[in-house]
């Protein structure tokens, strides 16, 4: 094989993918592997496979990913990492239940978990689980799904084991989780003593159901299509209220065509986190003339009254500089490939493989919208990260950024914002690294757009709440303008909705003079449009 062609072929893939360009970069791979007439370099070999993988998943196109995972590559052989190999494998079962095969998910999940845990990864073990059994939940595979839900009591902690029981009520109000009475009763002592959103469900299902009381399931399931046991947010069921509809992307671009401020489509890409696509998320119409925010995918509008206690004053965030524009900085160029990935001979150490594979499936759990198994996922990561000795402010950083968007978007803004105003807890390293310069400027940007929300939800001095605002969101807007000037109407359009939350309606002209010069420096027109969210940077030290 040339090894020259090799690299080009890779780093032109790579890119299509970042740019959510799926279909192409699987055209192009598949083009270059027909074109093979030899064996290549199995570790080689392997990253092709892999990124085909990832391209088939991105272009919705289930039975090719799910058949690569499954019988591996059908005409060389391949040596893939552990930690690439054992992502694939988590994100097959999500393949293997979006085309109805609830066996080829499990056989997936187990694969994935044997991986996680021949490697020492427990929590990696545990999120596989976690998934598994959210995915198979979803189509209604209870039965399958309690396996795992099992595997999170016995071996879990906290969310993870808390879910677990969660999961177990399901099955049982289902009907097919009779032998998992006692596993529920017995549990009862750690419920009680654990204050999470699933142990809570899980306390209320065990202290009222009559399943659980009889000591025998339901007959049935309940009547007139209401679900006894129904999820919480963030774990709708596809096609619910509660998330957008199956295959919509929070953060993806408008097709052609299409207004450019609207609810963006989605297609499936739910594997690594495709670059710099980001995308508005709608909110409802304006109310009495306001036009006020709104938790992203879905829940009642947000203002001050929104959590109970009410939030504490703000914490004016003073970011240092945040170093040369993107266009300015030199990228690392791709030129080898080793046994933890593609990188460049002279480029930057990058963190390690297995967190970066943590990352990754975290993000892509964002984007499939599961943004509660998300949160989860990236708090294990920072415990994993913390459990070393010596964490990795990049690892800390993007996973404290990413669990602050999930819990945003599963409506539990009350809990981001403790975790962004911790100074004593674990998140504060990934707070600190954010703010000092330790991610991206991509990730900083996507970091300001989170702080500016959450100041804008003050019920402290609205002075100080509108020039935290103006701030974080005047980096945003002069990032975008020299770098991607197309979302720039967007974040004119966030920067304004949060004054007016603020302000519970149209601001003082003294507080909008910033937006308003930001709004003549654009000089074009405003649609409305909803919160603008930025897709958190792909899990790789390139940026330096």
């Amino acid at each position: 094989m040339d090894r020259n062609a090799f690299v080009e072929v890779m780093n032109e893939a790579s890119g299509m993918l970042e740019s959510g360009r799926a279909t192409e970069a699987l055209a192009r791979l598949t083009a270059f592997d027909d074109a093979l007439l030899s064996p290549p370099d199995p570790k080689d070999y392997g990253w092709v496979v892999s990124y085909t993988f990832r391209s088939a998943f991105a272009a919705g196109e289930f039975e090719q990913a799910l058949r690569i995972a499954e019988s591996g590559p059908a005409r060389f052989p391949a040596d893939i990492p552990p930690a690439t190999l054992a992502t694939m494998y988590s994100m097959a079962v999500e393949a293997a239940t979006q085309l109805g095969r609830p066996e080829s998910a499990v056989t997936m999940a187990d694969r994935c978990i044997d991986i996680r845990r021949s490697h020492g990864d427990h929590g990696e073990v545990l999120m596989a689980a976690m998934t598994a059994c959210t995915l198979l939940g979803d189509i209604e595979r209870h039965d399958l799904a309690s396996r795992y839900a099992q595997l999170l009591i016995a071996e879990g902690d906290g969310e993870h084991r808390a879910y677990g029981y969660y999961a177990v009520c399901a099955a049982i109000e289902h009907g097919v989780g009779g032998h998992l009475i006692d596993t529920l009763r017995a549990g009862r002592d750690w419920l009680r003593s654990h204050d999470n959103e699933f142990a809570r469900e899980a306390l209320q299902y065990l202290d009222s159901s009559p399943a659980v009381a009889n000591g025998a399931p339901p007959s049935g399931l309940p009547q007139m299509g209401v679900d006894a046991f129904p999820p919480p947010p963030g774990f709708a069921p596809i096609g619910s209220d509660a998330l957008p509809p199956s295959g919509q992307d929070p953060f993806g671009a408008p097709p052609v065509g299409q207004d450019p401020f609207a609810q963006p489509p989605l297609g499936p890409d739910a594997f690594a986190p495709p670059l710099p696509g980001q995308g508005p998320i709608d909110l409802p119409p304006p109310v009495n003339g306001n036009s006020l925010p709104q938790a992203p995918f879905g829940g009642d509008p947000l203002g001050p009254d929104t959590f109970a206690p009410p939030l504490p004053e703000p914490v004016l965030i003073d970011l240092p500089p945040l170093g040369p524009p993107l266009g300015e900085v030199a990228q690392t160029e791709l030129l080898s490939v080793s046994g933890n990935g593609i990188e460049s001979i002279t480029g930057p150490k990058q963190p390690p493989a297995d967190q970066l594979a943590g990352g990754e499936t975290a993000d892509a759990l964002l984007e499939a919208q599961r943004p509660g198994i998300a949160a989860a996922a990236y708090r294990a990561l920072i415990d994993d990260a913390l459990a070393t000795g010596n964490p990795d402010p990049l690892i800390v950083g993007k996973a404290v950024l990413g669990m602050l968007m999930a819990l945003i978007f599963d409506n539990r803004v009350g809990e981001a914002h403790a975790v962004w105003i911790d100074e004593q807890g674990p998140t504060y390293l990934g707070v600190w690294a954010l703010e000092n310069g330790q991610t991206s400027v991509h990730d900083a940007m996507a970091y300001n757009l989170v702080a500016a929300f959450l100041h804008s939800l003050s019920t402290g001095d609205p002075n100080a709440a509108n020039h935290a605002v103006d701030t974080l969101m005047g980096r945003c807007v002069n990032w975008a303008f020299g770098t991607d000037p197309q979302v720039v109407p967007a974040m004119l359009n966030t920067w304004r909705r949060h004054l007016y939350e603020i302000h519970e309606g149209e601001p003082a002209p003294e507080y909008r003079w910033e937006l308003g010069q930001a709004e003549q420096r654009w000089g074009g027109p405003l649609p409305e449009s909803g919160l603008y969210w930025m897709r958190p940077y792909p899990w790789v030290v390139d940026w330096l």
